[in-house]
């Protein structure tokens, strides 16, 4: 009997086991010698245990990546936006290596129920992760704190998980503690970051823009960002180092040195516009002008971007800049090489060295305004560049430059998909007194007439798509189909929203019934800063989407609760509302003198009784005036 154990036999072939205990020093000798013996075969149970395990950790793995890659696609299918995806799944990510972490620390060792467990534990993660972001983008979207909802059922998810198997801490067998103690741990760790961590992480990658009065951003928009001022910061320094370098070690003129240096730094300047394909750029010099002759080159000043944009113009300019860029740790000392003159020290302390910079042949490059204008209108001009030109008897040369401001506005860091434009415009001639005699009246008429320039440039470039990609990415990260519901809207009333604008001031004070989003409201405010909104949206989720928008933060837009507006002072009724908005409830006073109807005609006769006559009768659009 005691022989079987070692000896079988099957259709007459015999095998023989035996039983060989060695020292683990001697393990790997022995088990070579054994392989060179003929019809002998060595089991290493050991090794074969290892093996095993190997094989287990391998399979756990795939497991775990395998698992990840569909939680990617569960996510994105959630919530479709990559952005969104990255950010659900960091909670995620750390959940699992807080626990590992915890194990480690608390000597738990992982087994074949435990390796169970832990996809157990992932698949809470994944959860907790989905409830948690719903519950964040739902605030995103409407402004409203819903969490505590989400915040219960994510708590009855990790109770149930607590009592099921979390009890079995308190058996007697090693593989159930085990068991008890990776699930505990796990859940503990996926509440902790569920509710602490991830909120912070949230509202700082979403909420904190749009509180600052700043566009959301696509992930991509803030790689490009990131990319194009990382090369203009680390190119602007290399390029200062060493061009001061060798304009002092090269032989040659100094002022040619001078020249082809500013050449070169307009060059990488432009390059870095450049550098963002997403970016149109446009030059227009109808009337060919060359700088050849100096002048004082002024320009509207709206963003970080307008000087870079000059160097699409010219290179042979000495501009007057404030302390920032003179002591910039980039351009700081190649803008104190080419001689750029900071205003802080006052236009008059620096007129004998600007006189030598014009003798040389350079134009001064001064953006009148002092300060960037944060939207497209064109402030009042200080007198100090036509000081300057009546004091050197230079020419004045404006320059317009169109969409920067929503490029990068000021204050942003962000590089959106838009247009630049920069326009030559046609030189002023120093004797043409046209534009008045003396300094001080060249000032206000100069600026006077920059400003409709200005003005006439926007009605040419900004038709009905110019502030698409805008607003679509002002609801960027709201629930999807409010989303789509403002791009349906959008892309098929465009042109009827375009008309509207035509229709009212500038300046105008708007009172407005509306049924949307708030996307009217956004167009009418981007299109013209100073105009003051106050709508009424009856629907109350409507109206709290329409409120949280960042531009409501930018513009004079409000959104009372109340219909009854009877003394806000207003010059402008508009009507887009056609379900519920009855004559009632619109206030008319003395002040109104337009009235605009997107399709709620009815209402037409009504007014008609009060005095308005119809200036504008279209399929969806009336418009009326007293």
């Amino acid at each position: 009997m005691f022989l079987n154990e070692f000896v079988t036999e099957k259709n007459g072939f015999y095998t023989i086991m035996s039983v060989a205990k060695v020292s683990d020093v001697q393990r790997d000798a022995f088990v070579g010698s054994m392989a060179k013996e003929k019809e002998v075969i060595t089991i290493d149970r050991q090794q074969m245990n290892e093996t095993f395990l190997g094989k287990l950790r391998d399979d756990f793995n795939d497991l775990i990546n395998y698992s990840f890659v569909a939680v990617v696609l569960i996510l994105f299918v959630f919530f479709r936006r990559v952005e969104l995806v990255i950010i659900s799944t960091i909670p995620i990510v750390i959940t699992g290596v807080v626990t590992a972490g915890v194990m480690y620390f608390f000597d738990i060792q992982l087994n074949i129920f435990s390796l169970i467990v832990c996809t157990l534990i992932f698949g809470h993660g994944v959860d907790f992760s989905i409830f948690m972001t719903s519950a964040l983008q739902k605030e995103y979207t409407t402004g409203k704190n819903e969490m505590a909802t989400y915040r219960t059922s994510i708590l009855l998810a990790a109770l149930t998980t607590v009592l099921a198997i979390g009890a079995l801490i308190f058996a007697r067998h090693p593989a159930l503690k085990s068991i008890s103690s990776v699930s505990l741990i796990g859940v503990f760790a996926a509440l902790l970051i569920t509710f602490i961590f991830y909120p912070i992480l949230f509202r700082i990658c979403f909420f904190n823009r749009v509180k600052k009065g700043k566009s959301p951003v696509s992930l991509r928009l803030l790689l490009h960002s990131t990319i194009s001022f990382a090369y203009y910061g680390l190119g602007g320094i290399l390029l200062s180092v060493i061009g001061r370098i060798l304009v002092r070690v090269l032989p040659g003129n100094h002022e040619k040195k001078m020249l082809w240096f500013r050449k070169i730094m307009a060059k990488f300047l432009t390059s870095v516009l450049y550098s963002n394909p997403f970016v149109k750029k446009e030059v227009i010099n109808k009337d060919n002008e060359t700088f050849e002759k100096p002048c004082v080159v002024i320009a509207n000043h709206t963003s970080f971007l307008d000087t870079l944009a000059i160097g699409m113009v010219t290179h042979k300019v000495v501009y007057l800049v404030n302390d920032w860029v003179y002591k910039s740790p980039i351009f700081g000392k190649a803008v104190q090489l080419m001689g750029y003159y900071p205003v802080s020290q006052g236009i008059e302390g620096g007129v004998d060295h600007l006189r030598e910079k014009v003798e040389q042949g350079y134009s001064l490059m001064i953006f009148p305004e002092g300060s960037r204008s944060e939207d497209n209108v064109v402030k009042r001009f200080h007198k100090g560049a036509f000081y300057l030109a009546q004091e050197f008897n230079l020419d004045v040369v404006p320059v317009y430059i169109h969409g920067n401001s929503e490029t990068i506005p000021k204050g942003d860091h962000i590089i959106y998909d838009e247009n630049i434009t920069v326009v030559v415009g046609k030189r002023i001639a120093a004797a043409d007194t046209a534009f008045g005699t003396d300094y001080s009246e060249r000032t206000k008429k100069i600026n006077q007439h920059f400003r409709e320039e200005f003005a006439a440039l926007r009605v040419k470039l900004e038709d009905e798509n110019y502030f698409r990609h805008k607003l679509y990415l002002s609801y960027l990260y709201k629930e999807p189909e409010i989303v789509q519901a403002v791009k349906t809207d959008f892309e098929s009333r465009k042109g009827l929203y375009y008309e509207i604008n035509q229709h009212i001031k500038d300046n105008a004070r708007i009172i407005h019934f509306a049924n949307d989003y708030g996307q009217l409201d956004f167009l009418l405010t981007m299109q013209q800063p100073k105009r003051k909104v106050v709508t009424f949206i009856s629907d109350s989720e409507k109206r709290a989407i329409a409120a949280s928008n960042y531009i409501v933060k930018k513009r004079t837009i409000l959104y009372p609760d109340s219909a009854s507006m009877q003394n806000e002072k207003h010059d402008t009724l508009l009507v887009s509302d056609k379900e519920t908005i009855t004559p009632e409830v619109l206030p008319i006073t003395e002040q109104v003198k337009t009235i605009i109807l997107i399709s709620n005609f009815p209402l037409k006769m009504h007014f008609a009784a009060l005095g308005f006559q119809t200036v504008t009768d279209e399929a969806a659009l009336v418009v009326l005036k007293r």
